[in-house]
């Protein structure tokens, strides 16, 4: 039973962690707003959306995008740590 656990919340933090390495690599786009409009990415997009403002109201214009893309990368490497930590312990 606790195999099973353990693969349906890896499978939950891969889904964030590729999520957020989606958003890091795609290609901006200038009426982009980073959000598929899906209901069930609501969690995700909450996130996301969160880094965004703190990227636009703490960053020059010129750099907001840059730093965003950074920190959904490194929000990824953290998520994808915290399922390599699952499986370790």
């Amino acid at each position: 039973m606790s195999q099973l656990i353990l693969f349906v919340c890896s499978l939950i933090l891969l889904f964030f962690a590729g999520n957020a390495f989606y958003i890091a690599f795609k290609k901006y786009e200038e009426d982009d707003d980073f959000s598929r409009g899906v209901d069930t990415y609501f969690l995700i997009d909450l996130v996301l959306v969160v880094v965004l403002l703190i990227s636009e109201k703490f960053a020059p214009k010129k750099y907001h995008i840059v730093i965003f893309k950074n920190l959904s990368f490194l929000f990824g490497l953290i998520i994808l740590g915290l399922t390599v930590l699952l499986w370790v312990l």
